[in-house]
C-alpha cells in the first residue's frame, strides 16, 4: 500500500501542497524505495532516510547515503533511495528538503532491522534548537586594480560559520546582498553551508564585484535563516580612483621643477621720459631740451645721440618715442 503524506509545515521556499509519496511502507536494510514528489518548486532537493522521525534534522539522518533529484517546472520529481541503517532507531521517515535550505517534508517508513527507540531514548533524542554563529567576516582584495582608474572594484567576501549548538545543522539558507553602503541591493549567490556538526566551523569565500565607476563606500550583508534566531553579518570596504589625483600631482610637480630650472630672462630697458630747461644768453628765452622715451638700464639713463631740430618749435604731442628735440636760436 502506498503511503502519502501531506506536509503540515510549509517553508518559504516551498509551494503549498508539496507532497512526498513512497512506493511502499515497509522495507529492509539494503532495499530501495521509490520516492515521488508533486507540487514542489523547481530546483534540486535532497532525499534522506532518518530515524527518530528526523526530529533533530541531519543528526538523525543517514546523510552519507542521501540521494538528490531535480524538480522540473511541472513541480514533480522521482528518485530511488537505498535504505541503510540510520544513526538512531526508528520511528523512521524519508525526509525531503530543498538543497538551498528550507523545512523538510517527511513520509513515514518502517525499516526492518533498524531497531526502535524506547521512550527514554526518544526523550533523550528530543529535538534541540540549532545555533550558528559567524565568527569572521571580511572583504579582502583591492590594491592596484582597474578601480584605480575608475573601473570596477573586485573583492572576495570571506566568512566563517561555527555551529555553537548541540545538533548538526544542514544547509541553513543564506542570503547575501552587495552594493553601496548603507543599503546594498545586489544579490550574491551564497554557497551551500553543507552539514555543520556541533562545534564544527567552516570558512566560505564568495567573489564580489562592484560595478564601475567604483567610487565610495560599499557593503555586503548576510543573513542565515531557518534557525531559532536569524544570524546577520556585515562587511564593509571602499574604493577610490587614486590614479587620477596622483597623475595630477606629478604633472604639477614636473611643471614646478621645469620653472625652477629655467634661466631668468634679462629685463628689457625701461624708456624714460623727461626734459631739461637751459638758459641761453643769446636767446630771447629759455631753451627746452626734451627727451622722450630715453632708455634706462640698471636705474641709469643710456646715452643716445639725439637729432637736433631744424629750428622749428616741436609740438609736444607730436614728438615720437626715442627722439630728442632741441630748439635753438641764432646768435
Amino acid at each position: 500500500m502506498k503511503t502519502l503524506l501531506l506536509a503540515l509545515a510549509l517553508a518559504p521556499a516551498q509551494a503549498p501542497g508539496a507532497t512526498v509519496e513512497l512506493d511502499r511502507d515497509e522495507v529492509r536494510i539494503g532495499q530501495t524505495v521509490a520516492v515521488r514528489l508533486s507540487g514542489w518548486p523547481s530546483g534540486n532537493v535532497a532525499v534522506e532516510l532518518c530515524g527518530n522521525e528526523g526530529r533533530r534534522g541531519s543528526a538523525d539522518c543517514a546523510v552519507a547515503s542521501s540521494a538528490t533529484t531535480h524538480v522540473g517546472a511541472q513541480g514533480t520529481g522521482n528518485v530511488l533511495l537505498t535504505v541503510v541503517r540510520p544513526p538512531v532507531g526508528c520511528p523512521c521517515v524519508v525526509s525531503v528538503r530543498p538543497v538551498g535550505g528550507g523545512t523538510p517534508r517527511t513520509a513515514p517508513l518502517t525499516v526492518r532491522g533498524a531497531g526502535t527507540l524506547t521512550r527514554a531514548e526518544r526523550d533523550k533524542a528530543a529535538p534541540q534548537a540549532p545555533s550558528l554563529a559567524v565568527t569572521r567576516i571580511a572583504l579582502e582584495g583591492g590594491g592596484l586594480t582597474a578601480a584605480w582608474l575608475g573601473g570596477a572594484a573586485e573583492r572576495t567576501l570571506v566568512y566563517t560559520v561555527r555551529n555553537d549548538g548541540e545538533v548538526a545543522v544542514t544547509d541553513a539558507p543564506v542570503t547575501l546582498m552587495a552594493g553601496r553602503s548603507p543599503d546594498p541591493t545586489g544579490i550574491l549567490t551564497a554557497p551551500a553551508l553543507g552539514t555543520l556538526a556541533p562545534g564544527e566551523e567552516r570558512t566560505y569565500r564568495v567573489p564580489v564585484r562592484f560595478g564601475p565607476p567604483a567610487l565610495g563606500d560599499y557593503q555586503v550583508t548576510g543573513h542565515i535563516e531557518g534557525l531559532a534566531g536569524e544570524v546577520s553579518f556585515t562587511a564593509e570596504t571602499s574604493s577610490y580612483p587614486w590614479t587620477w589625483p596622483a597623475l595630477g600631482l606629478l604633472f604639477v610637480g614636473a611643471r614646478t621643477v621645469r620653472d625652477l630650472r629655467r634661466r631668468p630672462e634679462e629685463p628689457a630697458p625701461v624708456r624714460a621720459v623727461g626734459g631739461v630747461s637751459l638758459t641761453c644768453p643769446h636767446c630771447s628765452g629759455e631753451v627746452l631740451l626734451r627727451v622722450d622715451g630715453a632708455p634706462v638700464k640698471d636705474g641709469a639713463p643710456v646715452k643716445e645721440e639725439a637729432p637736433v631740430s631744424d629750428g622749428r618749435t616741436p609740438d609736444d604731442e607730436s614728438t615720437t618715442a626715442a627722439t630728442t628735440a632741441l630748439r635753438t636760436y641764432p646768435d
